[in-house]
């Protein structure tokens, strides 16, 4: 039985685009994030290259979120981990319309997350 991340890779040979959006801006790299899937994020960036991936990951959605502050509002420090991997600090200091994933990790009470993002 495929992974999700096999789902992804069968969906993706297919000639499913990748940087496609759903109707509130999301791809499915903000979808892989807010949901824990971190094998999906890594199945992107076989596929995307790092730097394709990382304009992914940059992607904002209707609400000005990028894929950490849905990593952040899931309270998935595996996701925020691989997310500042690879964009590096940046990814976790842009600010949305709920402001920055801290504040987004804060007010979903992610005590996890928080602190990853305190270290």
């Amino acid at each position: 039985m495929l992974g999700m991340d096999g789902i992804v890779r069968e969906l993706i040979e297919a000639g499913a685009e990748v940087t496609a959006r759903d109707q509130t801006d999301k791809t499915c790299a903000h979808w892989a994030s807010e949901h824990g899937r971190v094998e999906v994020l890594r199945c992107l960036e076989r596929t995307c290259g790092r730097e394709g991936l990382i304009d992914l990951l940059m992607t904002k959605d209707a609400s000005g979120s990028t894929c950490a502050h849905c990593a952040s509002m899931g309270g998935h420090v595996e996701v925020l981990r691989y997310l500042w991997e690879t964009c590096g600090e940046r990814m976790v200091k842009e600010s949305s319309s709920r402001g920055t994933c801290v504040h987004t990790a804060s007010i979903a009470r992610h005590v996890d997350a928080l602190r990853y993002m305190a270290e």
